[in-house]
């Protein structure tokens, strides 16, 4: 079954630099999330406010999503069971 992401309630958490996002496979949900790095390496802009880095993801969810989609298929969690996509997996 594939990941259907809300788009709604993405929030940035800047103790841990990431971008807090959701999704749900049935009724179980799944916290994602996409490091301030990604961001910035995906568009420069994303430095500027918590608000910029919400305008990066959303132009650049479909490759964020796909990598989570990837990385949740593997079971490739982070501690406290989030799915992170971080600078690395990013396409060279």
């Amino acid at each position: 079954m594939a990941l259907i992401f809300e788009n709604e309630r993405v929030v940035y958490d800047s103790e841990e630099e990431l971008l807090r996002f959701f999704a749900a496979e049935g009724m179980t949900l799944v916290r994602c999330g996409v490091s301030k790095a990604a961001l910035v390496a995906l568009e420069k802009d994303a430095l500027t406010d918590p608000d910029a880095m919400v305008s990066a993801y959303l132009r650049n969810r479909e490759l964020i999503q796909d990598i989570v989609e990837r990385k949740y298929s593997a079971h490739r969690f982070e501690s406290g069971r989030i799915i992170v996509v971080r600078l690395q997996d990013l396409p060279a």
